[in-house]
This record gives structure tokens, C-alpha cells and sequence, in this order.
């Protein structure tokens, strides 16, 4: 029979007596030899703890530290506190940051919470950039009126309505220099501010007729020399092309955010334009939303050039500008047809035009990719297309 747990209690009273007294004689002198070791375990323990203690104390600074790290090492990452985000590909915090870098940023005054975000992992650009740029846009427009008043013919007043002149197609060209200051003041908002020169022109095709059965008098005679000069073709399908230059400056900000490599930005920014053919100001409003990816492009050794990044996008870009012009008739240079006739009409020089335009389209697609060479030096260059065609190109320097 096999003693299980199941029969041991059964069989007890079978054993002999001299079982039961040796047993407790062994058990005695186990308990005596188990008190005696953990008492020695206790008081080599005791000086174990006392003789580390006493050694750290005399420890140099620089032995100081390599424990610290040596005791970092051996805690677990949650208690490193050296986790870095996956998701900003910028200098995450387990980066080594050299001391003079980390300190500058540390100071910084500008942006506002960019301790918080350096602390999350995020590498923020410097905060204070210049930058100069150059920018082509060519774009239809749609012009609703053309009016002439102020007219006379020496002391004879000649009436607005007499010319009425049609805008088939209008085609607009214009460059623009611009230098841009801007800050960094929260890390996901910037602020700036442009300064710059536009020069531009625009080319119309344009028809001059009249209806002499609505004037009388010197009106309608004027009525019969436009009518019947537009019926020959002389004032038909006319170049009328118009020349402007002027200061442009303006204000804007940009929005920013981002998830791994991806990012995305909305640009807003007012400028106005002084031309030198036009009364007052033109004021514009543009709007551009934009999503791209951004890469790391390798360093080159051999001219000390570091790694860089890349960022590619794509958007859209609206806007609105004010749509009337004024100004004096003096200013524009007329086709010689119409030339001719505004020396008999405008004889005192204080002929003036109104122009009603709009737009064709507000909206268009932009492409374009910015390389930032080193953390202080990037280029950018940008495509628009569909119905108004654009190029963007600029260079910024970063402090």
C-alpha cells in the first residue's frame, strides 16, 4: 500500500514509540542550528549596509554621477523618465542636446510655452526669422464696367454715358519683391509682417461704341463720331493695356500642427498696395490652407553640411480683392484710337476712370516644398495652377 495524504493519518497508530521521541530530538536541534544562522545573516547584513553607506559618502562627484547612472540604468523605463514621443520627428527628449543649445532654447523668450513643449519632445524652430521673396502670379479677371467721367469739351460738360466701352477678356500679370519679418510666439502661431515692391500690368480687350438716339446737343455729336468710328472697326477689339507699380505691406499669421512626419498649416495675412495709377489703396485678404509630409534628406561630409529636412505639400489659396478702381484718365495709356478721342474729351485733364472688376476664380491649387538646409537656413518654393497661375520662391534665415 502507498502512503498518500489520504491514509497517512490512518496508519499513525501502527508506528513504534521510539519514532515519535527521536523525531522531536531532530526537530530541536534543527530549530537551534536555523536561529544561529539567520542571527550571523542578520549581522552580515547590517555591516554590509553600514560599510556602502560610509563608502558613498566618500565618493567623488564624478563617481557621484556614473552611480546615478548606473542605478538609472537598472530602473525601469517608466522610471527613467527618458520616454520620447513618437510622434514628433523633431529632437525627441531622449536626444542628447548639446548643453549650449539646450540652455538657449531653455531662455528663450519667445514663444510662449515652448519650455512645455521642448519638455513633450517637440524641436521648435528658432524663434525670430528674415526673409526675402519673389512671387508671379498671372490670373484672369472679369471686368464688369469701364466709366469715364469728368469730361468736357472746353466749357461744354460731356455726359458719362457716351462712351460705353466693353471688356471682352483681361488677362493680368503682376511680381512682387517682399521682405518678411516674423516670431514665433506660441509654438504653434506665428506672427509677421511684410514689406514690398509689386510691379505689374494687365492687358484688355476692349470695344468703344455710343447710341447717339439717347443723347442731344454736343453729347449726341460725340454719340456719332464713337458710333460710327466702332462700325468702321476702328474701335473694335482694342489693346488696352495698363502699367502700375506701388508699395505693398502687410500682416499676417500662420497656424500650425503636426502627428508624426505629417503636418498642416493655415496662412492668413491683409496687405495693401499703393499703385501709382490708382486713388488710395488696393486691399487683399488671402487665406491658404496646407498638408504635407516631411523627410530627412542626408547630411555631405565632405562640406560639413548636416542632415536636413525636406517638406513637401499641397493646398489651396484664396482671395479677395477690393474689386473698384479709381483714378485719373491722364495715368492710363490708351490705345491710339481711343487716344485720340479722350484729347478732344478730356481736353482740361480732368478725366477720371472707375473700374468695376472681380476675380475670375478666388481659389486655386498650390504644390510646393521647403528645404531646410540647416536649423538657421531653409529655401521654399511654391506652384499654383488651375485658373490662376502663381510661383513662390524665398530664402529665410532663422536667430
Amino acid at each position: 500500500m502507498y502512503l498518500t495524504p489520504g491514509n497517512y493519518y490512518r496508519h499513525l497508530h501502527r508506528l513504534p514509540g521510539w519514532y515519535f521521541l527521536m523525531r522531536e530530538q531532530l526537530n530541536t536541534i534543527n530549530n537551534k542550528f536555523r536561529m544561529k544562522s539567520i542571527t550571523r545573516l542578520l549581522f552580515l547584513s547590517a555591516t554590509m549596509a553600514s560599510t556602502i553607506a560610509h563608502a558613498q559618502t566618500l565618493l567623488p562627484a564624478e563617481d557621484q554621477a556614473t552611480q546615478a547612472l548606473i542605478d538609472k540604468a537598472d530602473s525601469p523605463l517608466l522610471l527613467a523618465g527618458d520616454i520620447s514621443s513618437e510622434s514628433h520627428t523633431a529632437t525627441p527628449a531622449s536626444t542628447p542636446v548639446p548643453p549650449r543649445q539646450a540652455a538657449e532654447q531653455e531662455h528663450s523668450l519667445l514663444p510662449f510655452w515652448g519650455d512645455e513643449a521642448r519638455a513633450r519632445g517637440y524641436d521648435l524652430p528658432e524663434p525670430y526669422g528674415v526673409g526675402v521673396s519673389y512671387m508671379n502670379i498671372r490670373q484672369n479677371i472679369d471686368v464688369k464696367s469701364i466709366d469715364f467721367t469728368g469730361l468736357s469739351f472746353g466749357k461744354l460738360p460731356i455726359s458719362s454715358d457716351v462712351f460705353n466701352i466693353g471688356v471682352a477678356k483681361t488677362r493680368q500679370r503682376s511680381e512682387t519683391k517682399t521682405m518678411k519679418l516674423d516670431a514665433w510666439i506660441f509654438p504653434f502661431m506665428n506672427v509677421y509682417g511684410i514689406l514690398g515692391h509689386t510691379n505689374g500690368s494687365s492687358l484688355s480687350k476692349i470695344s468703344v461704341d455710343s447710341n447717339p438716339a439717347n443723347f442731344s446737343g454736343f453729347d449726341k455729336l460725340i454719340a456719332n463720331t464713337v458710333h460710327g468710328m466702332n462700325k468702321k472697326g476702328t474701335l473694335q477689339n482694342l489693346d488696352f493695356k495698363l502699367h502700375f507699380k506701388g508699395t505693398t505691406y502687410g500682416a499676417g499669421t500662420t497656424l500650425v500642427g503636426g502627428y508624426n512626419n505629417w503636418f498642416g498649416l493655415l496662412d492668413m495675412n491683409y496687405t495693401q498696395t499703393h499703385f501709382d495709377i490708382l486713388d488710395g489703396s488696393i486691399d487683399a485678404f488671402t487665406l491658404s490652407p496646407r498638408v504635407g509630409y516631411r523627410f530627412t534628406t542626408p547630411g555631405w561630409s565632405r562640406i560639413h553640411l548636416p542632415d536636413g529636412q525636406l517638406s513637401v505639400w499641397v493646398g489651396s489659396m484664396y482671395q479677395d480683392v477690393q474689386q473698384e478702381f479709381k483714378g485719373s484718365l491722364s495715368d492710363l495709356g490708351m490705345p491710339p484710337e481711343l487716344a485720340n478721342l479722350m484729347k478732344i474729351a478730356n481736353q482740361k485733364g480732368e478725366g477720371r476712370f472707375d473700374v468695376k472688376q472681380h476675380l475670375t476664380s478666388p481659389w486655386n491649387i498650390l504644390a510646393g516644398m521647403r528645404y531646410d538646409v540647416t536649423r538657421n537656413f531653409s529655401l521654399t518654393t511654391e506652384w499654383g495652377f488651375q485658373k490662376r497661375n502663381s510661383f513662390f520662391a524665398s530664402g529665410e534665415f532663422r536667430f
